[in-house]
């Protein structure tokens, strides 16, 4: 339960920090993402829109109540977002993209666990 709440808040530290980037980062980072995934023009507009609709959800749970918040609600909010993923992207490119979204998480967590051990 500990390790997902810290999954989760790095997550939203990653959220964030991608919201507060410049817009030139922003579209630099996605054209990384969209290259390496292999976006089709028909993909582009879509997979902007989910990444979006993620952020925006994020940005809401964090605003929630600490007794609103759990792990049960972090993991619906990433289970939406993975399946509106897999909707808009065939398999070989979800797989992709899970792929990047859990490494990216596991990182962010370690991260925030790193920083405060350090904080002690």
């Amino acid at each position: 339960m500990k390790k997902m709440m810290i999954a989760l808040v790095a997550m939203f530290v990653m959220v964030m920090s991608a919201n507060a980037q410049s817009d030139n980062q922003s579209n630099l980072s996605f054209d990384r993402m969209s290259n390496y995934l292999e976006l089709t023009v028909n993909q582009v507009e879509p997979v902007k829109t989910a990444m979006a609709q993620f952020s925006a959800s994020m940005e809401a749970y964090y605003q929630l109540q600490d007794s609103s918040k759990s792990a049960e609600t972090w993991e619906k909010i990433q289970k939406r977002h993975k399946e509106t993923m897999r909707r808009i992207l065939n398999e070989k490119q979800y797989n992709k993209y899970v792929q990047i979204f859990d490494l990216t998480v596991h990182n962010s967590a370690q991260r925030m666990m790193e920083g405060a051990t350090a904080a002690k």
